[in-house]
This record gives C-alpha cells, sequence and structure tokens, in this order.
C-alpha cells in the first residue's frame, strides 16, 4: 500500500490562487521543490497540504515530516529517514546517516513521491530528504526564507497576510456563519473588526472562528466603541497572533532578540544595516546579518527596489509585538540610548551629506567627520532613502525635548529640501525647528529656520505666510545687528513679492539686500540675489538688463566655486538670450545649465521649459514638445500641477 503520511486537510482554507498557480507550472516546468516562507500562522502547512492532496493520484508515496520544534535544528537526515524507508518497505534501514542517504536516494530514483517538510529551519536539514526522482516534488515549510534552496532549484514562495475580503471569508467560514462573508450589515462590520485585529493571518482566523462557532446563533456581536471595556474576541485575536509571533521570536539569538525588540520602540519605518549597527551598538557586518535572520524569521519585510544596501520595514503586527517584548526586556533608560543613538545617527549622517551637496549652507556649529559620501549622488540617494524616517525621528526627538537635535536635524536636511521640494516635509520640519528654537532662546538659531522654512513656504505658494516669516527674521536680524541676516530676509521678501507679481517692491528688497551684503562683503549673497534681480528684470519684460546682471551673477558664482547657484543664473541667462532672439546660443547655454541644476526637479523643468522655448524660436517644434512635456512631468512630480497643465497645452498646440 502506498503510504500516505500527509496531514489532514484543513477544514477551512481560502484563496492562495497567485501560490497555488505558482505551484502548479513550477511542476509541470520540471521544478522539483518549493519552500514556502512566512511568519508563524501565516498558513504555510495549509496551503502545502492543500496542494499536495490534489495531487495524490499520480504519487507513489506521499510523505511527511514535521521539524517544527523548538530546537529543529538539531534534526537530521538520520532522525527522519529510518521512518520514510520503513513506509516505503524497507524493514530495516541502514544506522549510519550516510548510508540512510544513499538508500534513499536510491529508491526515490525512479519513483513519484512527494514530500512535506514543516517547519525547517536552515537549508541544510533540507536537502538530505528531497527525492531524487524527476517526477518527485517536496514542499517546504519555514519561518525563514530559505533562499539557499533556490541555487538547488527550488521555488521561493513568501506568503503574506490575506487580502480582507477573503481574510473575511476565511474568518465567518471557521465561525460557522460564512453568509455572513456577503452581506452588509454589523455583523459583517464586527467580523472586518476582527480580521484587522487578527492582521489578516489564516491562523488568528481560524481560532477566533472557532471561539465564535460556540456560540450558535449569534456568532458576532457588534464591536463595543471606544472607551468602553475591551472586546473579548479580539483580544483573543490579538493573544493567537502574539503566540504566533512569540514563537517565532523565541527561535531568535538574544542579539537578534534585541535588535528585534529595538526596533519595536523606535520610530524609524525602514531599517538597514549601517542603523542597526548604531541604534543597537553592533558591527555593521553583525547588524546586517540580523537584519537577514529576522527577515528570514518573517518578522521583517525586504523594501523593494534596486538599493544596493538592503532596506527593511516591520509591518504593523510585528512591531506590536516587539515593542511588548522590549517592555517586558529592556528599561526605559535602554529605550531611550536607543532612539538617542538613532538621532545621533541621523544627525551625523545627514550633516556628512550636507557637508558634500551644500556646503556653503552648513552654517549651524556641527562637528562631523569627513567621508562615508563618494560624491553627490550618493549623499542625496542616501537623503531620498531617509526621508520616511526623517519627520518620525525628528517628532521623536522634540518630544524627547532634545532641542539642539531638533535644529540640527532640520539645518541639516537643507540640500533634500531644496532639491526634493517635498514640500509638506520642508514646512512641517521647519515648524517644529522654529519651536525647538525659540525654546532655546538662541536668536541667531530662530533666524535660521525662519528663513529656510519661509524658502519652502515661498515654494509652495504660501507667500503671506512666507512674508510673515521673513519680516520675522529682519526684525530679529536688525535687533541685533546681524547684517548678513537682514540680507538674507531682504532677499526672501524680494523673492515673494516677485513669485506675487510685484517687480517693484521686489527689486526695492533686492537692491537693498545687495547694498547691506556689498558693505560687509558677502559676495555669495550678492550673487544669489543678481540672480533674483534678474528674475525682476525678465517680469518687467528687458532682457537686455536681465541678460547684464544674470551674467555678473554667473561669474560671481563660478568663481566662488557654487557650481549649483552659477547654473541657475546660466539657465535665466539662456532665457532672456531667446526672449533676445539669441535661440542658437542660448540652446547652447540652457543644455551645459541642466547638467549644473540636475539635482533640483524644480529647476530643471524651469531649464527644460526655457530649453523648449528655444527649439519653438528656432522653428523646431517637435524638440520643444518633447522638452515641455518632460518639463511638465517633473512639475506634476513636485505639485506644481498649473505649470504642468500649462506646458502640456503648449505641447498639445499645433
Amino acid at each position: 500500500m502506498a503510504p500516505r503520511q500527509l496531514p489532514r486537510r484543513v477544514p477551512f482554507f481560502t484563496n492562495r490562487f497567485t501560490e497555488w498557480a505558482a505551484l502548479d507550472a513550477a511542476r509541470a516546468t520540471g521544478t522539483q521543490s518549493a519552500v514556502l516562507s512566512g511568519i508563524a500562522g501565516i498558513g504555510k502547512s495549509a496551503l502545502a497540504t492543500q496542494w499536495l492532496h490534489t495531487l495524490q493520484d499520480s504519487a507513489d508515496a506521499q510523505l511527511h515530516a514535521d521539524l517544527a520544534h523548538p530546537h529543529s535544528a538539531a534534526f537530521r537526515a538520520e532522525d527522519v529517514l529510518p521512518s520514510w524507508l520503513r513506509a516505503l518497505g524497507v524493514e530495516r534501514p541502514p544506522g549510519r546517516e550516510a548510508e540512510l542517504i544513499g538508500l534513499w536516494r536510491s529508491l526515490t530514483a525512479q519513483w513519484e513521491v512527494h514530500v512535506l517538510i514543516d517547519g525547517a529551519g536552515d537549508a541544510e536539514q533540507v536537502r538530505p530528504l528531497l527525492p531524487t526522482g524527476p517526477r518527485s516534488f517536496t514542499v517546504v515549510t519555514s519561518r525563514r526564507l530559505l533562499w539557499e534552496l533556490a541555487a538547488d532549484g527550488a521555488l521561493l514562495l513568501p506568503l503574506g497576510p490575506l487580502e480582507q475580503r477573503d481574510a473575511v471569508a476565511l474568518l465567518c467560514a471557521a465561525a460557522g456563519a460564512p453568509d455572513t462573508a456577503t452581506t452588509d450589515g454589523p455583523s459583517r462590520t464586527a467580523a472586518e473588526a476582527l480580521v484587522e485585529a487578527c492582521a489578516h493571518m489564516p491562523l488568528p482566523l481560524v481560532l477566533t472562528g472557532a471561539r465564535l462557532r460556540a456560540r450558535p446563533g449569534r456568532p458576532f456581536a457588534p464591536v463595543r466603541s471606544s472607551g468602553t471595556s475591551p472586546n473579548l474576541l479580539q483580544e483573543h485575536a490579538r493573544m493567537a497572533l502574539m503566540s504566533a509571533l512569540d514563537a517565532s521570536y523565541a527561535d531568535l539569538e538574544s542579539d537578534a532578540q534585541r535588535l528585534y525588540r529595538t526596533l519595536g520602540v523606535l520610530p524609524a519605518l525602514t531599517v538597514d544595516a549601517d542603523l542597526a549597527a548604531a541604534v543597537c551598538e553592533l558591527p555593521p557586518a553583525a547588524a546586517g546579518w540580523y537584519l537577514e535572520v529576522l527577515a528570514d524569521e518573517r518578522l521583517l519585510d525586504p523594501e523593494p527596489g534596486d538599493c544596493p544596501d538592503p532596506r527593511y520595514r516591520m509591518n504593523g503586527a510585528a512591531r506590536d509585538h516587539a515593542r511588548a517584548k522590549a517592555l517586558e526586556a529592556d528599561t526605559t533608560r535602554q529605550c531611550e540610548g536607543a532612539l538617542m543613538r538613532l538621532c545621533d545617527w541621523l544627525l551625523d549622517y545627514s550633516r556628512r551629506a550636507q557637508r558634500v551637496l551644500t556646503p556653503a549652507q552648513a552654517t549651524l556649529p556641527a562637528p562631523v567627520s569627513d567621508g562615508f559620501f563618494e560624491d553627490e549622488s550618493a549623499a542625496l540617494a542616501w537623503l531620498d532613502g531617509q526621508e520616511v524616517n526623517f519627520l518620525p525621528v525628528l517628532k521623536a526627538a522634540e518630544s524627547a525635548g532634545w532641542d539642539e537635535r531638533v535644529v540640527g536635524l532640520v539645518d541639516a536636511w537643507w540640500p533634500f529640501f531644496t532639491y526634493r521640494h517635498r514640500y509638506y516635509l520642508w514646512i512641517t520640519s521647519h515648524e517644529i525647528g522654529v519651536a525647538a528654537a525659540r525654546r532655546g532662546q538662541n536668536e541667531a538659531v530662530v533666524r535660521q529656520m525662519l528663513a529656510s522654512g519661509a524658502i519652502g513656504l515661498s515654494a509652495d505658494g504660501q507667500l503671506l505666510r512666507a512674508i510673515h516669516w521673513y519680516e520675522q527674521v529682519r526684525q530679529s536680524a536688525q535687533a541685533a545687528g546681524d547684517v548678513r541676516d537682514e540680507g538674507q530676509a531682504l532677499l526672501g521678501l524680494g523673492a515673494c513679492h516677485l513669485e506675487a507679481g510685484e517687480p517693484g517692491p521686489a527689486r526695492e528688497h533686492l537692491d537693498a539686500a545687495m547694498s547691506l551684503w556689498d558693505a560687509c562683503g558677502y559676495h555669495r549673497g550678492v550673487g544669489l540675489a543678481e540672480i533674483t534681480l534678474g528674475e525682476v528684470c525678465l517680469a518687467e519684460n528687458d532682457p537686455d538688463a536681465a541678460k547684464h546682471i544674470l551674467a555678473s551673477a554667473h561669474r560671481r558664482l563660478t568663481g566662488l566655486t557654487e557650481p549649483y547657484e552659477a547654473a541657475r543664473a546660466l539657465a535665466l541667462h539662456g532665457h532672456a538670450r531667446v526672449r533676445c532672439g539669441q535661440s542658437t546660443d542660448a540652446i547652447a547655454e540652457l543644455e551645459r545649465a541642466l547638467d549644473g541644476v540636475g539635482r533640483s526637479t524644480r529647476w530643471t523643468a524651469r531649464t527644460l521649459e526655457w530649453l523648449g522655448d528655444a527649439h519653438h524660436h528656432r522653428g523646431d517644434t517637435a524638440t520643444a514638445r518633447t522638452c515641455w512635456v518632460k518639463a511638465a512631468d517633473l512639475f506634476e512630480s513636485i505639485s506644481r500641477s498649473t505649470d504642468a497643465a500649462r506646458l502640456r497645452a503648449r505641447a498639445a498646440e499645433r
């Protein structure tokens, strides 16, 4: 009699159509093994069992080994193969492991054997148990990814939580009320709330459904409103989920457990090896390894993308569990220490990026070591990767009362704000920074926070508020006798009036700023004011005057080794040339300027628009349209939809 050792089919099973189809396709194309990985309770064994049962008619044998044990790594082939060989008719299997493996491979070479290996701890446990017949198939379940088995041709299938519809269907089926899943009403609403409490995970859903089934006639009760005592069924679901996570946590090494707990209490949404090493005071290589371990246990999810340094994210259920473990095992001081190390790490690396990207803006006192970022692209890429973490960490630092760290972080992120134009992040962080600087009673730092924040307000179109911030800077600077800051306020006020369509007041403020900066020898400020003054001349329809002023700005800023600011001046100079009918020369300048402003989405879009104008004036409509469409896409990406619509309309004209 052919052995049929598979566990019985689970009574409640739903969906997994994508994974099921992948298993079918793998078997049809000659693949001989698959690894179903995922957190405890995600339904790995249920899927494997259901799928393999459908193949039993073609199998010469279906065998099963359960390695899910607190010390499952101790299982070896000699613990499993004797019983399998006896099931295949070998009365006295050999006693030595090498002989067992050899006999197993010989027997299965011509048979179609299906094997289910549950709870594998590592690839080396699995390899000796794989049947060798070309029609055989092995399904391995593990909390780890077991990526090493891909080298043996295995299909890797990570399992995630169910979609809401399927999770509700599973819960209702387990509760004996399948109709609830398709009927609107209080019971369906209560079921959806329980599904959320179970994090859409099959095991907690089935366990909760079993409890509900014990209440015939009224399996679902409306979820109680906020302020009432906890719903007992939701609490049971939470406990079921926590038990599933406990099983994964218990198998971790102590340092991996500590990293997991620490990530649960930190505000960072994504983590890489450098961050993990900093917060847990580990060598980066060790931190990277433990992150892989947590990912293999499905306690972390790999972030998609082609980033050379792997980055991970902790889902909500795992974060809650990790936080609970931290409350049990770690002191308040330990948790605060990890948060402080996170803030200091982010601040240190942000300052390094700032010194590479905008060294002239690194004005706050900040000892920082050199190195780490190879070039500007690497520095900006790092800031891009930390964007999701910046505001949560900043708010955590604010809540902890670390005002110096707050203003340091806001100041250090200037290059990200000016090149990426994330206006909400720009403005919100500066609101936090201004409040922190005022608590510190440092007027110079308050002025810097107000001035750099006002630039974001102006760029976002909040001109009245930007003017208000600039006026505060101006008054404070005058009281302190700080000529540079007063000039900065005047430059900002001039830019706001220009944006508001008021070139006259804009010119007055810019002339005043240039006069102050000329007197104190701040040549960079003069160059920046000249750029805006050139725009004023263009707004006044005087492109010849604009060319003269912008040429001066370009020379001045080039001499000061300010390539980005010099490129802005060059782009506007090219635009002025187009306005003067000098399109051929303008195209060459604008193409050069594109390379220099490439880090700024807004200035790249503006330069592309002007390049399109130049080609249009030369009669090259096709190239002009291409430039305008590219510019429109860039404007759209930074929420300047009016500019985008205007350019798309121009590109569509015949």
